[in-house]
């Protein structure tokens, strides 16, 4: 197993916290930019995503974005990718990854804490 492999193991046994949030998805078209296709709700969250039922069907390897309608905040235009998708009942059950480590999170930001953080991150040990 390479060390990818049991990093995803390991996100998989990261506790998920329980949400009810409206999310809106959105998918680039070649012809117009970023397109609202779907409302979904959020189910649960975790470090590196969130999980929500939605009423389309998106492939994994799909890149989106999307609107989290949180009772304090709005957070709008979010990458995310689709990593898993299964059928539940009449909707489909997503799995987004927002980001992977916290290097991909920071991006080219001057936000030195983060980029702090980040360089810090394979010294912290993981959660089982």
């Amino acid at each position: 197993m390479d060390s990818r492999e049991s990093r995803g193991a390991n996100r998989r046994k990261l506790a998920r916290i329980n949400t009810h949030m409206r999310v809106d998805v959105f998918r680039h078209r070649l012809f117009g930019g970023w397109r609202f296709v779907t409302r979904a709700k959020a189910l649960d969250y975790n470090r590196y995503g969130i999980g929500v039922t939605s009423p389309m069907r998106l492939s994994p390897g799909t890149h989106i974005k999307v609107d989290l309608y949180s009772t304090a905040m709005i957070l709008r235009q979010v990458d995310a990718e689709v990593v898993s998708c299964q059928r539940a009942g009449q909707a489909y059950r997503l799995g987004l990854r927002t980001y992977q480590t916290l290097k991909e999170l920071a991006g080219e930001s001057e936000q030195h804490q983060i980029r702090y953080l980040a360089g810090m991150e394979e010294l912290l040990p993981n959660q089982a």
